[in-house]
Order: structure tokens, then sequence, then C-alpha cells
């Protein structure tokens, strides 16, 4: 089996992907930023390594691994994103960047999964489009545009990455948790924007982690895939077919236009953006979903709110 390096291992998708990698035999290394959140690390099959991605250290060593997967800290919604504050991530992000990817240049990985973020594609109206389509980043997804400006670099240089563009990721975790299913299993108001969300393209974080290491395995040097399930939803319908599924009745708190103002135009953009993506690159090197649609996956998710 393949020896891996994951950074950002004690994250939502992280964790996940520690988890997929361990229960197929890899020896996993997850880059993790504190002690505490070493324990999760090592709860999900990883042995740890404390390390900050925007400081060089002795991580570096251990990044030099056969596989390699890139997962950067995202930007949390607490924080109010203005355009300076996406301009100083924008920075952040290359020299993370920098700090991994010129460290394992001249080293034996076979190949580097590298995690963006599908809103570097701009608005894509209610119909999906491909990989090709031509970025226009806007809202969050400025932020990663010089980065991956500069990968284009690495793999003309010969690094072999593959980059995974994930779309809206959901699960027993994170976001999904914290601000759907939790607040309609206590019979507290669900926070919505508007009376109605735009179009997404949703994908179950064990599926995530699953294409992930597919990609490892399957895609193609250069090349870029949508991580998206087959169906897209409007963002309502999580929490209205959360609700449904767990015969609780939905409480809504809709914001007024007014929370643009405390939030930052960036992330308020981002969240009224129709984001509808392809997977049919991603098929085509034969992945197959386990949660092919949104309701497999509340099932699962119903099924996991204990653990």
């Amino acid at each position: 089996m393949a020896s891996t390096f994951i950074t950002g291992a004690a994250g939502f998708i992280g964790t996940e992907l520690v988890k997929v990698l361990a229960a197929r035999g890899h020896q996993v290394i997850g880059l993790t930023p504190s002690r505490e959140t070493a324990r999760r690390v090592r709860q999900a099959g990883a042995a740890p390594v404390v390390g900050d991605l925007t400081e060089p250290g002795r991580w570096q060593d251990e990044a030099a691994a056969d596989w390699v997967f890139h997962l950067p800290p995202y930007p949390t919604a607490s924080c109010r994103l203005t355009r300076r504050r996406v301009d100083s991530l924008a920075r952040g992000r290359v020299l993370m960047d920098a700090n991994l990817l010129d460290a394992i240049a001249s080293g034996t990985t076979r190949r580097i999964v590298y995690v963006a973020d599908a809103n570097w594609y701009g608005a894509t109206g209610e119909r999906s489009i491909t990989e090709d389509e031509t970025p226009r980043p806007r809202g969050c997804g400025r932020w990663l545009a010089p980065a991956l400006d500069r990968l284009d670099g690495y793999v003309v240089a010969g690094l072999p990455i593959v980059t995974a563009f994930p779309g809206c990721v959901y699960g027993n975790g994170s976001w999904f948790r914290k601000r759907v299913a939790e607040p309609i299993i206590a019979g507290r108001r669900v926070v919505q924007f508007g009376i109605t969300g735009p179009w997404v393209s949703p994908i179950h974080v064990h599926d995530c982690a699953r294409a992930l290491v597919h990609l490892a395995e399957h895609g193609e040097p250069g090349g870029r895939y949508f991580l998206v399930n087959d169906d897209p939803i409007q963002t309502h319908e999580f929490a209205e077919m959360f609700a449904r599924m767990a015969n609780r009745r939905l409480r809504l708190w809709r914001l007024p236009a007014a929370a643009r103002l405390l939030m930052g135009r960036a992330l308020t953009g981002s969240l009224r953006t129709d984001a509808v993506f392809s997977n049919i690159r991603l098929r085509g090197i034969g992945f197959r979903f386990r949660y092919p649609t949104l309701e497999r996956g509340l099932e699962q998710v119903l099924g996991a709110l204990d653990e």
C-alpha cells in the first residue's frame, strides 16, 4: 500500500479521507495544527504530525510520501469576508502551497491530489458546466485564483498534480450538522438566506473522500475533476428534506438583506450564486457513488447522528 501524507487531516473532509485510507490498509500521516486536533487525527487512523502549513518545519520531511493529499484549511464563515480579507486569504494560500509543493518537488511522490473549491469557476447558472469552462472567480472563489494560477507552473515542472473541485460537501459533521441537523432535531430555527437558495451540486463527505482516493489511483496528472453527485438541488432542500425524513417540524429564520453588511459581499455573493457542475469526467475514470442522491446521503446522516 502507498505511504500517504494529508494536509488538513483534522478537517471535515480530511478526517473522512483518513478513515477511508486507513480502512484500505494505507500508512497515513496527517498534518494537524495542534495537539488537540492531533487526537482526532489519531482516532481516525493516521499518525499525526503537528505543524503549520504557513511555516517551514519538520513536517515537510514527512510529506515525502507516495501519495500526497493537499487539503488546506478553508476560511470559516465566522469572520467577515471583505475584499481585503479575501486578498489576505489568497496570499496565505499561495504560501501554504509553496511550503508543501516545493518540499516534495524533487522527491518520488507518485500522485498529488490538490483540493480546491468549485467556487473558483464563479456563477454557473442552473445548467451544469464541465471542468473545461473558463473560470470566472467571484465572491469567495477569488481567494483561490492566485494559487491556482501558480499551480499550472508546478504541473509544467513535472509534479503529478490532480486537482479536485468538490461541490457542496455535506454529512454528519461540519456546517451540516451544526446548522441543519442539530437545530432541526432540537426544534430550533434553521438560518436561511432568502426564501429559496441557489442551485448547487452536493456530494456526501464519504463519497468525496472516496473520490479523492480514486483520483490518486486513476486521475490524470494535470487534470481537473468536479466531485459532485448526479442531481443538483436548491440549498433550501437540505433542511426541508432532512426535517421531513427526521419527522421534525422545520422552523426557519430568514436573514434579511441587511445581513450582507455583517457577512461581507464576498460571502453573501457566494451564498446566492448558482454553482452546478457535471461529474461526467469523474464517472469517466470509473468512479461510482455510494450516495448518488441527497436522499440516500441524508439517510446515512440520520443513522449516524449519535456518533
